[in-house]
């Protein structure tokens, strides 16, 4: 695909903002990151940054959005996975970013708790997704950008396949699916990846059988 200069460079810049603040992240809490500092890193003016992001905040949305697309193209294009075993997939790959990334996790986790007037965040581009994630063919295509509408992507897919019952409703299940989410980084905050894993598989098993019983 093709990229323009501007959108390009723009993409690059988004990014080199949210390296920069991730690797701030592994020592510095998130609110006491200062703005001027990410800037600095990334070779960025305030001006675009706030161009880019009109609030920090938004970063970690931006972040959401790339993981989401990534995620999505791993377990479907990858892995060929799809319904249940795509969302075990996807605790399981988030335990991996909560050991190694337990800050960023918990930042997370804090943002979705807190009451937000309105989210309205700019949906990705194609450079952003390309700049991201060069190699990966084809994740330009994919348009699923955050939790929500991956787990329901999964769930109707696994109610499709005949591994949940038709009677489900997909808000229900989803609520469940977020809370385990959620809740297990929490929980399990700066434990060890095999304990964030059995916690998540648990949660998830607990779900999976009984979501299915309840609908018999």
């Amino acid at each position: 695909m093709s990229l323009g200069k501007r959108e390009l460079k723009t993409a690059q810049n988004k990014q080199a903002i949210l390296k920069s603040l991730l690797s701030r992240m592994s020592c510095e809490d998130f609110d006491l990151i200062k703005i001027s500092d990410l800037c600095n890193d990334a070779a960025v003016s305030q001006a675009s940054f706030f161009n880019y992001f009109p609030q920090k905040t938004d970063i970690l949305i931006y972040y959401i959005q790339l993981w989401a697309v990534e995620m999505h193209w791993q377990i479907t294009r990858v892995q060929k996975l799809t319904g249940l075993a795509a969302i075990e997939q996807l605790f399981a790959d988030t335990a991996e970013i909560c050991a190694a990334q337990p800050q960023l996790m918990a930042e997370i986790v804090s943002f979705q708790a807190k009451p937000h007037k309105s989210i309205s965040a700019s949906s990705l581009g194609a450079a952003d997704k390309l700049v991201a994630y060069p190699d990966c063919e084809g994740i330009s295509d994919i348009n699923v950008e955050d939790l929500k509408a991956l787990l329901s992507l999964y769930i109707q897919q696994a109610i499709e396949q005949s591994e949940l019952p038709k009677a489900c409703e997909v808000d229900n299940l989803l609520v469940s699916l977020c809370g385990i989410f959620f809740a297990v980084p929490t929980l399990f905050n700066l434990r060890p990846l095999n304990e964030i894993k059995a916690a998540y598989h648990q949660q998830f098993s607990l779900f999976k059988y009984g979501a299915a019983g309840k609908y018999v």
